[in-house]
């Protein structure tokens, strides 16, 4: 199976964007976690009411057919289940049995979604149901291209969504109300799934008798080492230290550079618009810590001048860092809880001692730990066209999204909605994974797996005890098979979920010991961040890219008052007045 493949089956990386009722819909694309869990009620052919008063209310349907008119955008790694495409399939037969009747109007890659949707606003046939960026959304409200639902959502919203929504404490259901009236419902997510981490060979530390670097100094020793000293002891010069994503340098997934800015305490944010509160109150841009932004770029030119860091990572993206680490040529890398998942499964095909750990930051200012920032979890809010006729058809997908996904009656509606070996989730037009799943997750699976007992396990904890549990009998059995789908599944959930040196339990460990800088600006952007963020993240990237490669580190000064001058200053002031008024 290629890799991503993979990706898409252990990841869930989800491009079944927006959807419609009535109308017509547009794609999202969203990194996530893999599924929901817990109780629900068997959910019949023309809905369910959820009232046992005198009047019953169908709370995922309708009582004659809805038309639901659909756009939808795929990643191009995405593919159907055997038999299955995007007619047919078990969530377009739930909304069928529900009376919803969605009409796919376009189904384009993921990369096409956002031209695709402004040319349909444009045209005055657009989606019914849009899912929409947190940058669109208020743009979105502000020229009536979708609806007021308000009157919808209290009418038919069910306990179950309620619950789902309220997962933050109601931050993101506040950042979705304009005036006191709700223009959307946010697909809520768990930040702990997007910080950083760091993920490293541990058999080439052991070849080369090392530990785990702790330090930023000590990561600058280790990617040496990882570059000049043979790690993994076939006589060639064929690996190196780090790896970043230069593509897209400041992005939350494999190749994270602002990893290492956080580990100087600097947080340039992945989109540029990053806020940090100091203790007086004063609210900044993270990546105003010239002192410490200049510190992470020194270590990194160095590394670069070295040979340390990839000579070509301007050009490397996150599918090439992939094939680095897998391949065994890259040794250390950031990136999300995720990061390791397909690296583990490629690099133990051509070396059966292939290790992969994953470990906080590394601190760069002594302080015995670092500290990372902590990213708002608003990605998607799932809106209605001001054109629906029907707008609480949004909120009766999402009731029945939230039942399927976070609240399945049994193993096999859990199966059958979620998926087993194949993420059937991501057919859902409207998914809505449980936010917090992942690290409970981890929780009770590493638990499970230390003393055995599963007693305690839900449907997908279950599942994924069992793959785990068969991967590490294969490998104490030496019986490796990476084209085995359950050691192939197993080894990739291990590095999340399983090992005591896995990805989560360094996040655990970061949460224990408090190792998170949370974010000053918790809402939409404003009008003043919408219309520059692009140009100051422009700005940082190419900025910090020639520093890397040999421009003073000293030219990070004159890009901070140019910074300021295009406009950052101006979002500074609006994340401040947010903050004051909160």
């Amino acid at each position: 199976m290629k890799a991503k493949q993979v990706l898409s089956m252990l990841l869930a990386v989800v491009m079944a964007g927006s959807l419609a009722a009535c109308g017509n819909t547009s794609g999202n694309e969203q990194v996530q976690e893999k599924a929901g869990q817990s109780e629900q009620t068997e959910q019949g052919e023309a809905g369910v009411s959820e009232q046992s008063g005198a009047e019953e209310k169908n709370y995922y349907g309708f009582s004659e057919p809805v038309s639901v008119k659909v756009g939808i955008s795929r990643s191009a790694d995405f593919y159907y289940a055997d038999g299955e495409d995007v007619e047919n399939n078990q969530w377009m037969n739930l909304y069928r049995d529900n009376n919803i009747i969605p009409e796919v109007l376009y189904e384009v890659d993921s990369s096409q979604a956002e031209t695709k949707m402004s040319t349909a606003i444009m045209s005055g046939n657009y989606p019914d149901v849009i899912g929409a960026k947190p940058s669109d959304f208020l743009n979105y409200a502000q020229t009536d291209v979708i609806a007021d639902i308000t009157d919808a959502f209290e009418e038919y919203a069910t306990d179950e969504l309620k619950e789902y929504l309220n997962a933050d404490g109601g931050l993101a259901l506040q950042a979705v109300t304009i005036d006191g009236r709700m223009y959307g419902i946010p697909q809520m997510g768990n930040s702990y799934d997007s910080v950083p981490v760091m993920f490293i060979r541990q058999d080439w530390l052991d070849n080369l008798g090392l530990e785990i670097p702790e330090t930023m100094d000590e990561l600058k020793t280790v990617a040496h080492a990882f570059t000049y000293d043979d790690p993994d002891q076939n006589g060639a010069d064929d690996t190196y230290g780090l790896a970043i994503d230069g593509m897209n340098i400041l992005w939350p997934s494999i190749g994270d550079a602002s990893a290492i800015f956080a580990g100087f305490g600097a947080y340039p944010g992945t989109d540029g618009m990053a806020f940090v509160e100091y203790e007086d109150g004063t609210v900044t841009w993270g990546g105003t810590n010239v002192e410490g932004m200049k510190a992470g770029l020194q270590l990194l030119q160095d590394m670069y001048n070295d040979g340390s860091l990839a000579k070509d990572f301007i050009t490397m993206d996150y599918n090439s860092i992939f094939e680095e680490t897998g391949a065994g040529r890259c040794g250390i890398w950031f990136g999300p809880m995720w990061g390791a998942m397909i690296p583990a499964n490629d690099a133990i095909r051509g070396d059966a001692d292939a290790y992969v750990v994953s470990a906080p930051v590394p601190d760069g200012l002594n302080q015995g730990k670092s500290q990372v920032f902590i990213q708002p979890v608003l990605d998607n809010i799932y809106c209605v066209s001001s054109k629906c006729d029907a707008p609480e058809v949004l909120v009766k997908m999402m009731n029945l999204s939230v039942q399927k996904l976070c609240h399945p009656a049994d193993t096999e509606e859990f199966y059958k909605y979620y998926g087993e070996t194949y993420p059937e989730w991501k057919c859902s037009l409207t998914p809505s994974l449980a936010p917090l799943k992942n690290y409970d997750n981890f929780k009770m699976e590493s638990a499970a797996l230390q003393d055995g007992d599963t007693s305690n396990l839900n449907i997908e904890q279950l599942g994924d005890y069992e793959y785990m549990k068969s991967f590490l009998e294969m490998k104490e059995a030496g019986n490796l098979d990476p084209e085995d789908p359950a050691f192939m599944t197993g080894i990739g959930l291990y590095t999340v979920f399983g090992d005591p040196k896995g990805s989560y339990a360094a996040i655990d460990k970061m949460v224990e010991n408090n190792q998170f800088i949370p974010s000053a600006y918790n809402s939409l952007p404003t009008e003043k961040m919408a219309e520059n963020s692009a140009t100051l993240k422009k700005l940082t990237v190419e900025t910090i890219a020639k520093i890397i490669t040999g421009e003073s580190v000293d030219s990070y000064d004159t890009f901070i008052e140019t910074w300021y001058a295009l406009g950052g200053q101006d979002v500074i002031d609006d994340a401040q007045a947010w903050a004051d008024a909160n």
